[in-house]
């Protein structure tokens, strides 16, 4: 089997590490054709805190992908996510050289709008442009070959911690890959979930894992916000562990088989069993304290992008509604909680891009970001120069001017 059409997509979350492979047929047609998890402990809220333990879970959800698609992994493209993730948009303005806008002209524009003070210790990931203005003529998607004097451009930028990009790169080199590019991963997630329409017409997705919920609005096809709350999968898991006197791992096996965040579909009647420690029979408790808890957190998370939408003035651009994706909306009751909040429609979302091979696999909401990013992945296909070849700074130097310019062709 050639090398050169598989494409593997790495999301190292605070819970799990996924890797998803895919493969170009003789017909350019994408296919499944393996998929690898594996614990993860060595990443708190998307940043590495234990690179050793991260590598581990690295080289385990690889060694199971690699079982499955019957393949060598050695080039990954990689998801980065956390706190330290910020965004803000940007415009820049040129005069056209010889009254015709070429490729040069577009660079030269979008170059102007980067052209921003970043806090030191971060660095540019991605800058994404939203439209063009040529000559007072605003809404253009592509300005190239068309006459005119002044260009202008509106751009999302985002940045990301230089360090937190770094022990991304480390954990995966020595787990023995070569990191192609580094994805923020609600960009990803938007690639393996959303429609071109949804995408048009404007749509908040929200990417909800177990350290940070991922939030990004999509409108004309381009990006117009992202944003990171470090609140997840495991702030529900905490609470509940804390409300039920019960261990974590205890808290979160029940929160994954009765857990829900709609008190209607739940009776007062309906009860479960809680282990206990140091050897004690388990309690009984009723499931709507169950429920209790866990709607109080979803709430809380829920509120706080109501406020991000409004803030940003985003709300009323939402004309196909809230769609949700990640691990974390597999809770029962999500929707109608959301659309209690949002009054907008709302759909749990699950990756459907790709629909020949393993696809069964991959029927969660879980995979959204892995397979995103093999999906990005195999639409740029593998660079030249392997990006994560020299020192660790020119490496990163490297990966970084990759990841510039590559957003632009997918949104």
């Amino acid at each position: 089997m050639k090398h050169d059409n598989i494409f593997v997509g790495l999301d190292i979350g605070t819970t799990k590490t996924c890797a998803t492979v895919v493969r170009k047929n003789e017909n350019n047609e994408l296919e499944l054709i393996g998929v690898g998890l594996a614990p993860s402990t060595g990443i708190r809220k998307g940043v590495v805190i234990n690179i050793e333990a991260t590598v581990n879970s690295i080289k385990e959800a690889i060694a199971n992908a690699e079982r499955m698609a019957g393949v060598s992994i050695h080039n990954v493209t990689v998801g980065i996510a956390g706190g330290h993730i910020k965004s803000f948009n940007s415009k820049g303005i040129i005069a056209v050289k010889n009254r015709e806008v070429t490729d040069k002209d577009i660079e030269r524009v979008i170059e102007s709008a980067s052209a921003v003070d970043i806090p030191i210790g971060s660095e540019v990931l991605h800058v994404i442009p939203q439209q063009y203005t040529l000559d007072g003529q605003s809404d253009i998607r592509n300005p190239r070959g068309m006459s005119g004097v002044r260009l202008e451009v509106d751009v999302h930028i985002i940045t990301g911690a230089v360090s937190s990009a770094q022990n991304i790169i480390k954990s995966c080199e020595r787990a023995g890959l070569l990191v192609d590019d580094i994805v923020l991963e609600q960009l990803a997630s938007a690639e393996a979930v959303l429609s071109e329409d949804e995408k048009e017409l404007g749509v908040c997705l929200i990417d909800g894992g177990g350290g940070t919920t991922d939030m990004i609005i999509l409108k004309k096809g381009t990006v117009y916000h992202t944003a990171v709350l470090q609140l997840g999968g495991q702030s529900c898991t905490s609470d509940l562990a804390i409300g039920i006197n019960a261990p974590e791992v205890e808290a979160e096996k029940i929160k994954k088989s009765y857990g829900c965040v709609w008190m209607p579909y739940v009776s007062d009647d309906e009860t479960i069993d809680v282990p206990s420690v140091g050897g004690r029979p388990p309690r009984k408790i009723s499931r709507s304290v169950l429920t209790q808890i866990l709607h109080a957190r979803c709430e809380e998370i829920l509120q706080m992008f109501l406020g991000e939408l409004y803030k940003k003035r985003f709300y009323d651009m939402i004309g196909a509604g809230i769609v949700f994706t990640g691990g974390m909306s597999n809770i029962e009751g999500l929707e109608e909680l959301a659309y209690s909040i949002f009054n907008l429609p709302v759909r749990i979302a699950k990756p459907d891009k790709i629909t020949r091979g393993l696809v069964d696999t991959i029927n969660d909401p879980m995979y959204s970001t892995s397979v995103g990013l093999a999906l990005i992945a195999a639409k740029k296909g593998h660079p030249k120069v392997i990006m994560s070849k020299g020192t660790d700074e020119t490496k990163l130097n490297k990966i970084m001017e990759k990841m510039k310019s590559m957003i632009k062709e997918f949104f």
